[in-house]
Order: C-alpha cells, then structure tokens, then sequence
C-alpha cells in the first residue's frame, strides 16, 4: 500500500512539473519590438548618476525602476513583461501597463520618442519625472489609453489637441506641471472620473510623494496655469465624480451650472481668483463629501442650500471674504468630520448646532469676527474633537478644569483669557498652542514647560503680559518644538535656549539683557530668528556663520551689541534677511557677504560702521534693499563696475554718513528695478519667505523700515513691492544733479537733502512721474523752480528750503499744496504761498520766531534721528502705517520730555 502511494504522489509531483513547464512554454514573452522601444526610452531618459529635482524625495538605496530593465540573456531578465512597472496583457503578450514614476527621468520628450511605439497602451504613469517640454502631439498614437497620469513631471506649454483623440480615455493627472490651457475645448467632454489627490493637511515634514498612500491611485484634472473663467462644457461633464482645479488662475465667479454635476463627490476650486457669491445651486450636489472653495474671493454668506449637502465630510472655505453669521443648518450635516470657516468675516456667535455634530474631527474658525461667551466645555460634547481653532475673534473663552478632550491643535488667541488654562497639563498630544494676545501675565507656571513634552511643536505666547520663566536661564524641554513665537510681552532675564531643531524662534519686543548663550549655536535647523527690540548686549557670537546653511531671517536690531559684525556664511549661505540696526556695531562690513546670493534685505544703518561704499554687493542679484545710514561711512562712490550693478536694488538709504564726490550717476544707469513698471500693489517685500503653519495663518517675515526726509518721517511695517527710494541726504555729495536720475522712472521718494549740490533745479527730473516726495533742501541750488515739474501730479511733498533758488513758484493745483516751508530760506523766490510778491523788489525778512527755528531744524533733525531706532518691530505684522512729523523746536522739546513715556508705547 505504501509502495502504490508512493508511485502516485511521483506521479502527481511529474504532472505537476509537466504542467507548469507546459504553462511557462504557452505563456507570451514580451514582443520583441515593444521590449526595444522600452530599451530605447530607458536610454534616452535615464541617468542612474543624476537624479532631477523631482525625484529628491528617492532615497540613495531605492533605485528607479527602470534602472532593472535591460537586454541581458537568460529567461527572467530578457523578458520585458517581467520588469519592474511593465505590466503585458496574459495573452497578447503586449504592454499595456507602464508605470515609470518616480524614475529619475529626464530630457525632451518629442513625436519620435519611442514610447509612442508601445500602440496597446491602457495605462500610462511618467509622474514625479521631468521633461520640461510640451506634451507632444504624438499622445494620440496611444488610442487605448484609459489612465494617462503626467502630474509632476515639468510638462509646459498648451495641452495638445490631440488628447482629444483618446476617446478611451477614463483617467487623466497633468496636475503640478507649467501647462496653459484656458478653454480645454473639447478636452473636458472625455472626463467621466476625476478626484483630488494631494492630501489635505499638509505637514511641515512633507512625506516623499512617490511614497504617501495619498497620492496612490488617485487622478484628477488639475491644469496650472490654466487661467480664465471655468468653461462652459463643464456643465456638460459626463457624470464626473470629482473634479480638481484647486491653485491655478482661475477668475470670474464659480459658475451656477456646476449644480449640473449631480454625480460629484469631491469639488476643489480652491486657490484661484474667483469673486462673487457661492452660488445656491451647490446645494444640488448631495453626494457630494468633499467641498473646498478656500483661498478666493468669494463674498456673501454661506447658501441655505448646503444643508442639503447630508453626505458632506469635507466643508473648506479658508481665506475668502465670507461674512454673515454661520448658519445654525450646519448642524444638520451629521457627516461632517472637517470645517474650516477661518479667515473670512463671519459675525455673531457659534451656532450652538455646531456641538451636535458628533463626528467632527476638526474645527478651525480662526479669524473671523466672532463674539459672545464661550464655554469650552461645551467643546468636550464633541468627544470626537481634536483640532479647535478660535483664535483672532471677539470671543470671551471660559475654561473649565473638567476638559476630558485630548486635542492636537489649540487656537484660543484674543480670547480674554486670564491666566494659562490648567487643562493643558494634562493634554499629552498637543502639537499646536495658540494663546497669543490674551491677559496673561506674570511668571510662566513651571507646570507649563512639561505640557506635551513629546509632541508640541508649535506655541505661540505673543501679546501677553508674561514677566518672567521659573529659571534663568531657561532651557526649553520640548525637544519637537520648531516653531516659538513669545514677542510682544515683558519677558525680563536671559534669552530662552530653544531646542535644537527649532526653524523659527521669534522673541522680540521684549526687555531681555545680557548676552547670547553660545548655546544658541546649536540650532542647527534655525531658519528665522528674531532677537529684536530687546536690551541685549556684548558681542555678536562668531559661531553665527555656522548656521548660515540654514538660517534665512536674522533681526537683532535695536539691541546693544557691540564689537565688530562676524562673518556670516560658512560652507553655504541661505540669508536672505539681515537687519543689524541700532546698535553700536563697529569696524567694516564683513566681505563674506558677497556669497549670499539670496539676500533680498540688508539693514545695518544706526551703528558706528566705518567703511567706504560695499560695491562689491552689487553682485548679488536678489537684493532690492540696502540701509547703511547714520554710520560713518566715508569717501567717493564712484562709478558701477562691471558685474555690480545692483540690478534688482528698489531702496537705497545711505544718509547720514561722510560720503563725498559726485553723485552716482554710473548707479543710476543700472538700477533696472527703479525703472521698470509697477508689481503687484497687494504684495509686500519678504513675501517670498513664507511658511504654511498646519493650523494657523500663512506666516510671512514682513520687512519694516523708517525713512526720514527734512522734517517728515514714514514708517513702513510692510514694505510694499513697488516702492522704490533713494536717500542720500546728510553726506558731503557735491556737483550738479546728474541727468541720469531722470531715467529712474518708478522712484517714489527722493531725499537729496544736506549735501553741497549746486546748479539749477534740472527740468528732466519731471520724467519722475511716479515721484510722491522730493527733498532737495539745504542744498546750494541756484536757479528757477522749473514749470515742468508741475506735471508730477503724484507729488505729495516737495521741499527745496534754503537753496539759492529765485523767481516765481510754478501754480498748478499740486505746487497750490505745498506750504511755506517748502520755499524758506530762498529770499529769490516769491508768489504763492509766500508773503513776497513777484515783482516787489523788496525782501520780507524773516520773523524772529521763525529764524529760531530756522537757527534749530538742524539740531531738531540729529534729534529725530535718535527716535528712528525707538519701538518698531521688524517682524509678523499688518497693515501699513504711515506717520507724518514736522519737527521744529518746540517739537523737539516736548520729544524729549516726552522720551519715557515713548518707551512704553513700544506695544502696538
């Protein structure tokens, strides 16, 4: 019996043998010419030594997988349809699958290239590569494509008419690419399935898109660049489930006809232009999980229609002009998991309804223009609640100490709340903390620096009244904190030593002294730090060089440091803002700065810099702002050498210094930034230095300034990206006005002021159109007021006192604004609005009271200049102020009477 059952089991195990020898012969190969036209693309496109920006996600140890593929012998390796991302039909043997993401591809894809070869295609994958060429016409050669995705791989140009032609076509991605298209003519009647595929929140650690589950499997029609208004023919879509635009340029008002689209479940229309109201025919779309109109312009209220929205998720309308109170019907939307209102106008309470919604995850009504009492226990009903954002409205937050929720993100900013909420000792998950602008004062409790020690990454104490840590120095404990944010208080002791890994450490306007701990060297991620407005004092640490590879912001202005300015950049240097100003900084500028490419913004004015003029920074092609006054820099300006022609410069002040020769007429030929037509007038400088905080505001490092001309003092908290300046006053400059000044066409301000310029008035400084304030006083001019400059229509200020100008002050309805000390110390000049009249041959002289102060308005001048570095931050601020000061002795007395009471006015 064991001798039959052995001979069966052989004969079993033969069969067996025979069967899959037999399978493995009838199984298709890969046809020989569509295995060359995949050698042939892997040779044009790969190259295993350098891998394009888009794929700096891959790490060293995961090669592309195109990398495996290649013509060798043997069975398994000669056969294409057994390489990584090929996939062959089981009996045709045809490729019909090619997924090559994420593979390190590069060059110019063109008609010829020989993946157009591959005519069985079904599915075609070339995202996170970079081709940086259009999508070529020959895309219609594949007319069995059913999945076409080519997000992320540096496309450009228009959308070829020729993916009309795949009228299979069920899935399409070009999202994340350089594509224009505007009306996508026939394109949009194709789609019958698209969704969105970026993931919603995004963490400061941005997972490797290639990697991020995200990303896998999910398509969508998202064009940049696309621009226009939202097509007709979209309202004709076959049954769409999800349609994608979100971040491109889209205008006009989100069309009614999208309420057409009754078979959507997700909608993204966010970051676009679109105006007007949110149309009441959305309320059509019930199936819909997922709505995001945010970063638009939309106004109005939110439709009643949305409570029809009974399987809505997803409700985002972040960063519009909403307003209205939120309608109590959001109640209704059982589903909800996610609302974000924040950033609109939204008035009146919190709809009570709101605490019915048991499956609410997140919510974020940050900024707005809520009020009423506030229970937060109420929140606690909502056991479901992890992410609450209340910050920056009317609210009055009462806090109970029985808070069962275990929350990852807090907003409770502008709440009136009174001390530090004792609930938070027990939260044990916390990442982000908002309690800025609140009464909270005294000493920070002890208990608080052990809050969320393993998770908090984000706090925000700013505004506050807080005077002190339990220790000094303090050495924060959160060792996953990046982001601290404690400016605007009364902190007194040593500046706090923030973790290691901290990106951006901002502790201004505050009353800390002594010196900067050497520790602070080991922030070996910094990005921003702001130290400014404090009273610090002793030398600059050397080891600030060291973190230059990182480090972009760093305002240490208005301190009391002193000593020599270290270098600051070592192996790399990533600065693109530095502001030392006002303090007692000494010796010359420190050369290593030439190799900041980045640098946009340099301040060192108010210190007692002695150094001639740094030509050598007019190779760095990114600065548009350089403040060196009151310093004592010294000598000729000379002319612009070749390579240093400070192209993108937009503000230049170096007043107050001992400059002398000419003026720089070889400057004022190169400086292309001063001539070119405005930029966008809603942009501020610095705006490029953003950081999209996971729950709060987009974080942007405006750049301030103070600008003085002759008894007129403009404060910028924001510098708008089309103000362009010039000051040179208060130097030794001599000859005449140089012609070449006419050319600057976008100057807004001009301050030539206490120099030794001599000649007539020049008519050609008319071709300032865009002037809006000209000093010229305490010159040596000489001459007529030209009637030219009566077409500067945009001219505010105009001052040329104590000249040597004579004859008749031009009449226009501009020069009819302009008061009497715009002209004294001219006895040559009469007409409106001096006392003198043309034509009398007799001088006015001057009353007592007015040479007094005359005699003083220099004196008054040095004075001002002294409350420049006074009670101004550089740092997150809005708005723009703009103040106004004559200065004349009695003035000036009551500034020093007034200098204590100044001080305290450092809180805006």
């Amino acid at each position: 019996m064991e001798k039959e059952s052995f001979h069966f089991n052989r004969l079993i195990l033969l069969l067996i043998v025979v069967a899959s020898r037999s399978l493995a012969l009838t199984r298709p190969h890969c046809h020989e010419d569509e295995k060359s036209a995949l050698l042939e693309f892997k040779a044009a496109f790969f190259t295993k030594d350098e891998k394009p920006p888009c794929c700096s996600g891959a790490t060293s140890d995961e090669p592309a997988k195109i990398e495996s593929w290649n013509a060798s012998t043997g069975e398994s390796k000669s056969d294409c349809c057994s390489w990584a991302g090929v996939q062959c039909d089981k009996v045709s043997g045809h490729v019909i699958d090619l997924n090559v993401s994420c593979s390190c591809l590069s060059g110019k894809i063109n008609s010829t290239t020989s993946i157009f070869r591959l005519l069985h295609l079904r599915s075609l994958n070339l995202a996170f590569n970079y081709f940086n060429c259009e999508i070529p016409p020959a895309i219609e050669n594949l007319g069995s494509l059913r999945d076409l995705n080519f997000s992320n791989s540096g496309f450009m140009g228009h959308i070829p008419h020729s993916l009309g032609h795949l009228t299979r076509l069920i899935h399409l991605d070009l999202s994340n690419n350089r594509l224009i298209d505007t009306t996508l003519n026939g394109l949009t009647l194709l789609l019958t399935t698209t969704s969105a595929c970026a993931p919603r929140n995004i963490d400061p650690e941005v997972p490797d898109p290639c990697q991020d589950p995200h990303w896998k499997s999910n398509l969508r029609l998202h064009v940049n660049k696309s621009g226009g208004e939202i097509p007709s023919s979209f309202g004709r879509l076959n049954h769409p489930k999800r349609l994608d635009r979100h971040f491109n340029s889209i205008t006009g008002e989100v069309p009614s006809f999208l309420g057409n689209l009754v078979q959507l479940k997700s909608l993204s229309l966010a970051g676009n232009m679109l105006i007007g109201r949110i149309p009441s025919s959305i309320g059509n779309l019930v199936r819909l999980t997922d709505l995001d109109l945010g970063y638009n312009q939309l106004v109005g209220e939110i439709p009643l229609s949305f409570q029809n929205l009974l399987e809505l998720r997803f409700l985002a309308l972040r960063s519009n002009q909403l307003s209205g109170k939120i309608p109590s019907s959001l109640g209704k939307l059982i589903q909800l998991t996610n609302v974000d209102l924040s950033f609109n106008q939204f008035h009146g309470a919190i709809p009570s309804t709101i605490f019915q919604l048991q499956d609410l995850q997140r919510l974020n009504l940050n900024s707005n223009n809520l009020s009423g009492t506030v229970k937060l226990d109420w929140f606690s009903e909502v056991e479901s609640l992890q992410v609450l954002g209340l910050s920056s409205n009317k609210l009055s937050l009462i806090v109970e100490t029985t808070i069962s929720n275990e929350y990852y993100a807090l907003g409770l900013g502008s709440c009136n709340l009174n001390g530090f909420p004792e609930f938070l000792q027990y939260q044990t998950h916390l990442f982000f903390l908002d309690l800025s602008y609140n009464n909270i004062s005294g000493q920070v409790p002890e208990w608080f620096l052990t809050v969320s020690p393993e998770y908090l990454r984000h706090l925000n104490l700013s505004g506050n009244f807080l005077t002190s840590f339990a220790q000094d120095p303090i050495v924060f404990k959160w060792e996953e904190l990046v982001v601290a944010d404690l400016r605007f208080n009364e902190l007194q002791g040593s500046v706090p030593i923030p973790p290691s890994n901290m990106w951006y450490y901002f502790i201004s306007n505050n009353r800390l002294s002594g010196e900067i701990s050497p520790l602070i060297c080991n922030l070996s991620s910094i990005q921003m730090i702001d130290l400014s407005y404090n009273n610090l004092t002793g030398f600059l640490p050397q080891c600030f060089n060291n973190l230059s590879s990182t480090l972009e912001v760093m305002s240490l202005q208005s301190n009391n440091f002193i000593g020599e300015i270290p270098n600051l950049n070592g192996n790399s240097c990533a600065l693109i803002m530095i502001d030392l100003s006002c303090n007692k900084l000494h010796g010359p500028l420190p050369r290593s700065l030439r190799n900041c490419d980045n640098l946009e913004f340099l301040n060192f004015g108010n210190n007692q810099i002695m150094d001639v003029f740094p030509s050598w920074l007019g190779s760095l092609r990114s600065l548009k702002v350089l403040i060196l006054r009151y310093n004592k820099f010294h000598g000729h300006i000379g002319e612009a050498a070749d390579g240093v022609d400070f192209l993108a410069l937009q503000i230049i002040d170096l007043s107050q210094n001992i400059f002398s020769g000419s003026l720089p007429s070889g400057y004022f030929e190169h400086w292309t930034a001063m001539k070119v037509s405005e930029t966008n007038s809603s942009s501020y400088i610095g705006d490029a230095i953003k950081r999209a905080w996971i729950f709060s505001s987009d974080a942007t490092f405006h750049y301030s300034m103070r600008v003085i001309a002759k008894g007129i003092q403009m404060n910028y908290s924001k510098i708008q990206e089309y103000l362009t300046l010039i000051d040179l006053s208060s130097n030794n400059f001599s000859g005449a006005i140089p012609e070449a000044i006419g050319s600057l066409k976008q100057l807004k301000l001009l301050n030539l002021s206490n120099n030794i310029l001599v000649g007539p008035l020049p008519p050609f400084m008319a071709k300032l159109m865009n002037l809006e304030a000209l000093d010229l006083s305490q010159n040596q001019l000489s001459g007529e007021i030209p009637q030219e400059l009566t077409q500067l229509t945009s001219l505010a200020v105009f001052n040329v006192s104590y000249n040597r100008l004579i004859g008749p002050i031009p009449k226009s309805q501009q020069f009819d604004t302009f008061e009497n000390n715009s002209y004294k110390g001219n006895l040559g000049l009469c007409g409106t609005p001096l006392s003198r009249k043309c034509g009398d041959p007799k001088a006015l002289p001057p009353s007592s009271s007015t040479s007094e102060e005359d005699q003083d308005s220099g004196s008054a001048m040095e004075l001002e200049w002294k409350f420049v570095c006074m009670g101004y931050a550089i740092g997150l601020v809005n708005g723009v102020v703009l103040g106004n000061i004559l200065i004349t002795r009695r003035r000036a007395q009551r500034l020093v009477k007034n200098f204590g009471r100044r001080k305290q006015m450092r809180r805006r």
